[in-house]
């Protein structure tokens, strides 16, 4: 076997995935994108969230059951910004939900008449 560099396990890649995408998960999508495209875009990103939820939690138990916790590892605090980055993001889909029954409404000329 030849020595070489060690390879890196994939909860080491998620959470480096993770540490650069940290602002953009609790920002909103591009408002300028058209209602559908920014729909399916909170979708995938949900679906991400859910699994990065997920790997996340695994980091943390492990960790708590003994485990050396190493700097590439998730923490407890690692799980709570994810979960608020779903909550937000749950916000942001329902509002662009609104914007296009909003639209829809104004396009049959049922605009809603509330400020």
């Amino acid at each position: 076997m030849a020595n070489g560099p060690a390879q890196r396990s994939q909860g080491d890649f998620s959470y480096q995935l993770y540490c650069e995408l940290l602002e953009e998960l609790l920002e909103p999508i591009e408002p300028t994108l058209d209602l559908n495209t920014r729909y399916e875009l909170y979708q995938s990103k949900l679906i991400y969230l859910e699994n990065l939820q997920e790997q996340c939690f695994r980091s943390v138990n492990r960790n708590s059951n003994g485990h050396s916790q190493m700097h590439d590892d998730f923490t407890s605090q690692d799980l709570q910004t994810i979960k608020t980055a779903i909550t937000s993001t749950h916000a942001f889909m329902r509002s662009t939900i609104l914007e296009a029954l909003n639209l829809r409404l104004a396009q049959i000329g049922l605009q809603d008449t509330r400020p």
